[in-house]
């Protein structure tokens, strides 16, 4: 028979647990936005922000990109 779904689709290379990361996202900014108060707050709000932009990147580090139109204009071009 043909090939099964998953294998017609471009699937990831690096897989990565990331939810620890992700939990410890958001308990960094719960304590920021529930816990502190002032200058602390806010300081604690941005470096959980910068947080979660780098697990993001980390997730997606490595990973295949099928982008045939290239640059800005994206698209699959299949």
């Amino acid at each position: 028979m043909g090939r099964a779904v998953c294998e017609s689709v471009g699937m990831r290379t690096h897989s990565r647990k990331l939810w620890p990361l992700w939990l410890a996202d958001a308990v960094l900014a719960t304590l920021g936005l529930l816990v502190l108060h002032g200058v602390a707050s806010g300081v604690v709000c941005f470096v959980a922000l910068l947080a979660i932009i780098g697990t993001g990147i980390y997730g997606l580090a490595g990973e295949q990109v099928n982008d045939g139109a290239g640059g800005i204009a994206g698209g699959t071009n299949y």
